[in-house]
């Protein structure tokens, strides 16, 4: 079985490079900006995009969305860390792709802070926090300006994911108490819940009283030594773990919600261990299981999708590119032309508008010797895309033999 896998990874590897991948650049992502009327300041904003989303072989279809605070400093990071997550291409498909929009920074204190404090981390008070308690009105900013332009530019699916590191981790979780319908999911990163006499922690006792119907994910991590330059920082210590015991025992069936230590790292190297665990733990069960896909197909891979669609609360499907992969590889790696079929039929009831689909389903069924289906299938994709070649030559060959069903 191990060398079944093997080969379906190189299967995989050897598929056609989207369009975007044969561009002489690499792009990352793109800068864009608005004009907010909530914070009364230009805003700017950074995307990035999976890979398939431009890609002219496959079905268009809508992503997920992280929402990524401080932005400037973990763009990059972010975007390698959902790439090699959720790449078809390297066979691991831990989760969905995502559309990335990463917030950079204007003034940190103001907008990633709950309430008004000018007492720091050491209980003295501090001077650059006198423009702090802006967190209501940058969560609005979000939620009325920047959500509908990322929605109204791109394919979205209804699926946000807010991620935040120390005051971006407090503000990730402001949210989850005070606009529980922004997000579904969370990911807070030695969130700063020392914050104003741990006034979320306060909150959460009184949020999380009684039954609830909540449904999220929230991850959040600790860091071995979560010192940020000055005070105690086992006082931090101590309310992320009295938020996380509350967490827990919130009476709502739906919100899910981890603690994770990781002893070798500290406040300021732990965001990219833990946004990848973080994102690991909201799309538990994602990674479909190819032991299961390979004995069946079809019906391994729809029941799977379900279950994790179920628990999202969005409906999720198969990836075109990984069916269509493995699908190839049934073919011509394991010689069954009858799970290859089931593969391509699969993604043609998924993705109906997909030339590509037809396209492969159109080869499997002339590999069977199914010649009137193999014609039916490669004039459906010719009619999705006239300029595709492959299928033209495909029909030509076949309509000069004989058609027999």
């Amino acid at each position: 079985m191990k060398s079944a896998i093997f080969a379906l990874l190189l299967t995989l590897l050897a598929l056609p490079a989207s369009a975007q991948e044969k561009s002489q650049g690499i792009k990352i992502g793109e800068m864009f900006s608005l004009r907010s009327k909530i914070l009364n300041e230009e805003r700017p904003y950074w995307i990035y995009l999976p890979a398939s989303y431009n890609d002219s072989t496959y079905m268009r279809r809508r992503y997920p969305v992280l929402y990524l605070l401080d932005g400037e400093v973990y763009f990059h990071p972010a975007t390698g860390v959902v790439q090699f997550m959720s790449s078809w291409g390297n066979g691991n498909n831990q989760i969905p792709e995502l559309i990335i929009v990463a917030i950079p920074n204007t003034d940190r204190t103001r907008d990633l802070t709950p309430t008004r404090s000018k007492i720091g981390y050491d209980g003295k008070e501090d001077p650059s926090q006198e423009t702090s308690g802006g967190g209501n009105s940058f969560l609005k900013f979000m939620k009325d300006e920047l959500f509908p332009r990322i929605d109204s530019t791109y394919r979205t699916l209804p699926y946000r994911i807010l991620v935040g590191h120390s005051d971006g981790g407090l503000l990730a979780l402001q949210a989850l108490l005070d606009a529980p319908e922004m997000f579904n999911s969370y990911v807070a990163l030695d969130p700063g819940l020392w914050w104003d006499n741990q006034v979320l922690v306060h909150r959460a006792e009184c949020r999380f009283k009684g039954p609830q119907n909540r449904r999220a994910s929230v991850y959040i991590s600790l860091s071995n030594n979560p010192d940020i330059g000055f005070g105690d920082p086992q006082i931090n210590v101590a309310a992320i773990r009295r938020f996380t015991t509350l967490l827990k025992s919130s009476a709502s069936p739906g919100l899910r919600s981890t603690l994770q230590y990781f002893e070798a790292e500290d406040h300021v190297s732990v965001p990219l261990v833990g946004l990848y665990h973080g994102l690991l733990y909201i799309f538990e069960g994602y990674k479909q299981p190819f032991e299961e896909v390979i004995e069946q197909p079809s019906a391994a891979l729809s029941n799977h999708f379900k279950r994790v669609s179920e628990r999202l609360g969005v409906t999720l499907l198969p990836p075109e590119p990984t069916v269509n992969g493995i699908g190839y590889f049934m073919l011509y790696g394991m010689k069954d032309v009858e799970k290859a079929i089931e593969l391509f039929k699969l993604n043609v009831l998924n993705y109906p508008e997909s030339y590509n689909a037809y396209d492969s389903l159109g080869g499997a069924y002339r590999a069977k010797g199914e010649k009137a289906f193999a014609i039916e299938s490669y004039e459906k994709s010719l009619k999705l895309n006239p300029a595709n070649q492959n299928a033209a030559k495909q029909l030509q060959e076949l309509k000069s033999q004989p058609v027999h069903r």
